[in-house]
């Protein structure tokens, strides 16, 4: 019950007094402990914007340091009520007292920017104007820069990026594996994937997000930052989503030689996609993988690529039928329509 929580802080607030520093008796001391606070503030996250603040106003009554959890909550909850000057202030507050951002936050962040394109455009500004140097930073900059990759804008985030050196802010790990992710965005709109259907492409095509993929690599290695097995997992889906199987195994090599654990849904798409092209050899070469990989032993996939494998083998291929002789008095048949089996969806493992 949010009202009765926040009605009783509320009382706590006044009755205690507030000079902590002063000796209290039993009768004075009205301290509530903070794990309790931690509680309220994580219930109340998103949902209830005033008993959030309130609870952080009895965390700096009672002395106490707000925790990772509290900066978290208080992010989403301004996030969710569109205070958005508030919540990349807090987002720097969270970083001057020696925390980062979960992956969860920016992305939660990002997707409440992006619901509109007014909102997403107005934090950019908000972030880029020259005076707002107190809310600016590398995290809020990788959350906006998600907004527009969302948006299917990949101009506007690499904008995005590019601002960071112009704002003397280096980017992270999180920055890189987002630009990845939004090139494959990108790339999987351009070229759905359909297993009966696989797209057509051209040499040009490949070369243009090969290439995008090759500046980001390059602005990777010149920051030196190592690659994570989030960049790893959205580099293969790039490369997957372009057909370059190969370049993709390579790269699930270049990971196993790094010492980088890879998700095990990389090597599901990976193997996934060489059995529907009928290199059944190269998909077991993945799956025998998977151990080194740090993904642990995976039977489903074994048992994924084996059932695609058999599927495919047990699809009679389509006779030819007979051309149809017409007589003066037989009428036009009507032509047969064939619908196209759905495609089994491939299972999502989550390492």
């Amino acid at each position: 019950d949010h009202e009765a929580t926040h009605e009783i802080l509320s009382v706590i607030q006044k009755l205690h007094p507030e000079d902590a520093s002063s000796s209290l008796s039993a009768d004075e001391d009205y301290r509530v402990e903070l794990g309790i606070l931690e509680s309220i503030s994580m219930a109340s996250a998103r949902k209830n914007i005033d008993l959030n603040l309130l609870v952080w106003d009895i965390v700096e009554l009672f002395g106490y340091n707000p925790t990772e959890g509290m900066f978290e909550d208080v992010i989403m909850s301004f996030a969710a009520t569109k205070q958005d000057e508030n919540m990349f202030t807090a987002m720097v507050d969270m970083e001057k007292n020696g925390f980062m951002p979960s992956h969860s936050l920016l992305r939660y962040v990002a997707v409440k920017v992006a619901f509109s394109k007014k909102r997403l455009d107005h934090s950019q500004k908000m972030l880029a104007w020259h005076g707002n140097e107190h809310i600016r930073s590398t995290h809020s900059m990788n959350a906006v820069m998600m907004g527009y990759g969302m948006n299917r804008d990949i101009n506007a985030a690499f904008f995005v990026y590019e601002d960071l050196a112009r704002f003397n802010l280096k980017p992270d790990a999180t920055t890189f594996w987002f630009l990845m992710e939004i090139l494959y965005i990108d790339t999987k709109d351009r070229f759905p994937y359909q297993s009966e259907n696989p797209p057509e492409f051209k040499p040009e095509d490949i070369e243009d997000v090969v290439g995008a993929a090759q500046i980001i690599l390059d602005a990777m290695e010149e920051a030196g930052m190592e690659k994570t097995s989030h960049f790893y997992h959205e580099y293969i889906r790039v490369l997957c989503a372009l057909g370059q199987l190969d370049e993709a195994y390579s790269v699930v090599e270049e990971a196993i030689r790094s010492k980088t654990p890879l998700p095990a849904k990389s090597l599901f798409l990976l193997a996934t996609r060489y059995t529907h092209c009928g290199e059944v050899d190269k998909a077991y070469a993945i799956e025998k993988l998977s151990e080194v990989a740090g993904c642990g032993p995976l039977p489903h996939l074994y048992n994924r690529i084996r059932n695609i494998n058999d599927g495919m083998r047990r699809t009679p291929e389509p006779e030819e039928s007979p051309p149809t002789v017409r007589t003066q008095e037989s009428e036009e048949s009507p032509p047969t329509v064939r619908t196209q089996e759905p495609e089994e969806s491939t299972p999502t493992v989550e390492s």
